[in-house]
């Protein structure tokens, strides 16, 4: 009971929020024309909307049970106008049925996309919050395939909680409904065991309670490893299409290498996983899948086995033996509810744990950056950044970086060098305030703004000019500001393809992409440069001309550069020698 109110607690909290949102969504009525409404009223009339259309399908069922007495009692002596009116009063209910279950789905579906879109735009808007996406990665994040996540367990999670809980609602009401009718109809018809008549008030209600409890307890008992069973399925499946979309996104590299058998060996081992895992859920829903349909198939016959003594009897209709067979079955199915849905009770709770585990993650990445040790001040005058004892560790405690110390001033350039691991990359993460193992204090000029430039760039997905503007957005850069950029870093034959949407990353070389971020940088215009051996791809000509460039662009900006070259050093005023205790170590 404990596991069920910590569920239902957990369950509550993540559905909740959407239903008390206050954002304002747009709602047409169409000739009653257009309303701005808060987003959690509409979510909360569609699903009283919903549940009056669940409940309009609990009445017309009852209905419907009744007519089944009168129909079969007009058929057992021959009523010929009353089976005629009987099928008229039947297409009525058909009909209604048939309407109600339409708009039933309809606003279900409607309640479905809005609640997905709301609960995706809220985790993108955590999971982006001040780089989190980046911290948790760097924190040694536990969460696989946050894509996934926000893809496909959002959507599962709406869905099945809709599909569950209208499935429950429903289960309650007909239980409700149906056992009133069954315990009036067992007043009226004895208990018969053995041919003696036993009087058990509401009897037939109590024989299909106690049938599904025992049905209940043994589904949960052969059942409950699906639920780890399909947790593990849904995080094997994400890696292997992970899997797949690096080979994709690194095509090139592995074809260049010829790599692809290593690539498929490593692809295979993963779906090996993914069918051995498949293979065990198959096992354990076979067991299962026996003890419900040998269950089901009893609870046709019991009802039948029940009545036959009174039926031949001669104490019974055949209409209320009809009636009787299908309120037993409305109450035995509505007790059934656990037993005939715990196949997807156990892939929704997969999917709530991968929520929660997610937006633990979240809160996690959240407080590590709260509490970092690396404090930030302000400069002071013409010093637009200060580094003044950082210390840089890995997340296992071992130390890169030692008592760092440096001061760069406004227009002035200072060039990084060291050993390759000695921590170089590290210490721009501490300083963009994202590395969570440092200690120390970085100063900038107030209102500083920083822009870092790694060794390859990264291009979004989208028009050429939408990989030029980033991080601003193509609508924010004019195009005379995007082809002046160009042409300052020589990319100026790209300006006639500014519109195309392309795979960039993959139609322009490595060099062309360090050029191209060369230009956000003069479009940003930065105070503080960090650039993260951002020329390693171009000769030593065309990276003397970026910095030239650079210089003459932006006079007042600050530009810390990694670079191993020994050409950099001209092209900056000062230069440092990071040494590492972990790199030494190595060395030696």
């Amino acid at each position: 009971m404990i596991t069920v109110r910590e569920q239902a607690y957990t369950v509550w909290r993540l559905a909740v929020p959407y239903f008390r949102s206050v954002e304002k969504s747009i709602v047409h009525l169409g000739p009653f024309g257009t309303y701005r409404v808060k987003e959690g009223w509409i979510g909360c009339g569609l699903v009283l909307a919903v549940i009056c259309a669940q409940c309009g399908q609990i009445c017309l069922t009852v209905y419907f049970n009744q007519w089944n007495a009168v129909f079969f009692n007009a058929l057992q002596n021959k009523d010929l106008p009353t089976f005629w009116r009987q099928l008229l009063v039947f297409s009525v209910i058909a009909a209604a049925f048939m309407v109600i279950a339409v708009y039933q789905l309809y606003l279900s579906q409607w309640l479905q996309i809005r609640w997905r879109r709301w609960m995706t735009h809220c985790y993108l808007d955590h999971w982006l919050d001040d780089g989190l996406h980046y911290r948790m990665r760097l924190s040694g994040d536990a969460t696989d395939n946050p894509d996934q996540r926000i893809a496909d367990d959002i959507a599962q999670f709406v869905d099945q909680t809709l599909t569950l809980g209208i499935g429950l609602l429903s289960a309650i009401g007909t239980l409700a409904s149906f056992c009133v009718v069954l315990w009036g109809i067992s007043n009226e018809v004895p208990l018969s065991i053995a041919g003696y008549d036993l009087a058990v008030p509401g009897h037939l209600v109590w024989i299909a309670g106690a049938f599904a409890v025992v049905a209940t307890v043994g589904s949960h008992l052969i059942g409950r490893r699906l639920i780890g069973l399909n947790f593990n399925q849904q995080r094997l499946g994400a890696d292997f299409r992970f899997g797949l979309a690096r080979v994709r996104m690194h095509s090139e590299q592995v074809a260049l290498m010829r790599g692809e058998r290593v690539e498929r060996g490593l692809l295979t081992d993963h779906f090996v996983s993914i069918v051995a895992n498949w293979h065990a859920i198959m096992g354990r829903q076979k067991i299962l899948t026996f003890f419900t349909t040998g269950y089901n198939q009893i609870a046709v016959i019991l009802p039948y086995i029940i009545l036959a003594g009174p039926f031949f009897g001669g104490r019974i209709q055949l209409g209320t033996l009809m009636q009787t067979v299908g309120a037993f079955g409305q109450v035995q199915s509505s007790f059934s509810y656990f037993v005939n849905v715990y196949p997807s009770l156990a892939t929704w709770k997969a999917v709530v744990d991968r929520l929660v585990g997610f937006e633990s993650q979240i809160m996690l990445a959240r407080d590590q950056a709260s509490r970092r040790g690396i404090k930030v001040g302000h400069a002071l005058s013409e010093v637009a950044l200060s580094v003044a004892d950082v210390h840089v560790e890995t997340p296992d405690g071992i130390q890169l970086l030692s008592g760092t110390n440096f001061v760069v001033e406004a227009g002035k350039a200072l060039l990084l060098k060291g050993p390759s691991g000695c921590g170089k990359t590290t210490l721009f993460r501490t300083i963009s305030g994202f590395w969570p193992h440092s200690q120390g204090v970085v100063a900038l000029a107030p209102n500083a703004r920083v822009l870092v430039v790694p060794q390859k760039p990264y291009l979004p997905l989208g028009s050429l000019r939408t990989a030029v503007a980033y991080p601003a957005t193509a609508f924010d850069v004019p195009d005379e500001r995007i082809s002046d950029a160009l042409s300052k870093v020589s990319l100026g034959y790209l300006l006639e393809s500014l519109d195309r949407v392309e795979q960039w990353s993959d139609v322009l070389s490595l060099g062309e992409q360090q050029r191209l971020a060369f230009a956000r940088a003069l479009l940003t215009r930065p105070d503080v440069l960090l650039l993260d051996e951002a020329t390693s791809a171009l000769d030593e000509l065309s990276e003397a001309a970026l910095f030239r460039r650079l210089r003459a662009e932006l006079p007042e900006a600050a530009i810390v550069s990694i670079g191993h070259r020994a050409s950099l050093s001209t092209l900056h005023h000062h230069s440092i020698n990071l040494v590492s205790p972990l790199a030494m170590a190595q060395t030696a």
